[in-house]
């Protein structure tokens, strides 16, 4: 089936940058299901970037994930594939897929719901951005759920990390509060046909964000559920202190980051990590995760209790105001 894109306002139909390739403002795409007035961009990555848009049929409005088809990424495709499973195994906190379409010669969309803000944003919000204790440990609590509901997929995400954890548009108290994880683009099957483990590959291409990636991926091994935990991990900890002790280097500088993130698993490299965290029960936390290998079945149960633990030791209801719901 073929797609095209009507009434663009000031769009440009030549050039080879991403910009000439993206929609202008108020055009129209569309879909297979339907067609989509183009509204504001609310991220904008090397391949593509997303839009909010509205169904023309009814004003709803939507997210849209577009990559420009010149590239030769394939994270949309990984993305649809991902959103397809999730949908059919009835996974609630990861997306699912509203519509889908390709603008010849410009571009290819999935039309998704359109969710809250993200994590990143959300704790840039208070004093040294970071969340209270209360907060951060409930959120950490709350991104376990998807992270374990993509891995039932038999996928691992290979970028956890806190701007693709996303509030839900609305919800009315803490107890319905849930988070969404979002951007499959880099995921992977760690499963074969058959269910089995794949085998894993060797010296593999780095994948993810430095600050948040495990140091297998720092250290070109094949990434599993349990290294996503790891960035689980690491994000945590920054949702609760602020910031991490290789915060201050460059993306590209990822051989110094897996040097301080190895300190950190020491006993007094940890304590400098953990500040303003409940460092008994995270380093409960570190010492299993690190002693996991490629093939080993994380225990998301036992990680959840040691979180619940926390809380308790320190005093959090898990139906205590949010930060941000503070009167």
């Amino acid at each position: 089936m073929s797609f095209e894109l009507e009434s663009c306002e000031n769009s440009e139909s030549s050039g080879c940058s991403i910009d000439d390739k993206l929609p202008a403002k108020n055009c129209l795409i569309r879909g297979k299901d339907g067609v989509y007035a183009v509204g504001r961009k609310i991220a904008q990555g090397r391949f593509g970037a997303v839009y909010e848009v509205l169904r023309r049929s009814d004003g709803k409005p939507f997210a849209c994930k577009l990559e420009i088809c010149e590239v030769h990424s394939h994270g949309l495709d990984m993305d649809y594939t991902v959103m397809h499973k999730a949908a059919k195994k009835g996974a609630d906190h990861l997306l699912r897929m509203i519509d889908r379409g390709k603008i010849e010669e410009h571009f290819k969309f999935i039309i998704m719901p359109l969710l809250g803000d993200n994590l990143m944003k959300m704790r840039f919000m208070f004093e040294d951005g970071r969340f209270s204790l209360s907060t951060g440990l409930r959120l950490a609590l709350l991104a376990l759920t998807p992270i374990q509901e993509l891995h039932n997929l038999g996928y691992v995400h290979r970028d956890i990390k806190a701007s693709n954890f996303c509030l839900p548009p609305h919800f009315s108290s803490p107890q319905d509060m849930k988070l969404m994880l979002i951007d499959y683009g880099v995921c992977r099957s760690f499963k074969d046909k058959s269910g089995e483990l794949k085998t894993p590959r060797e010296d593999i291409k780095f994948r993810g964000t430095n600050r948040y990636a495990s140091l297998a991926a720092h250290h070109g091994e094949e990434q599993s559920p349990k290294d996503d935990l790891e960035s689980w991990f690491y994000m945590m900890i920054e949702l609760i202190s602020g910031d991490l002790p290789w915060s201050h280097l460059h993306r590209d500088d990822r051989k110094e980051t897996a040097e301080i993130k190895e300190q950190c698993r020491t006993a007094d490299g940890c304590l400098l990590m953990m500040k303003y965290c409940p460092r008994v029960e995270f380093r409960r936390i570190q010492t299993y995760l690190s002693g996991l290998k490629y093939q080993n079945t994380v225990d998301y149960t036992f990680i959840s209790e040691v979180v619940h633990l926390a809380m308790k030791n320190n005093g959090v209801k898990i139906d205590e105001k949010f930060d941000w719901q503070e009167d």
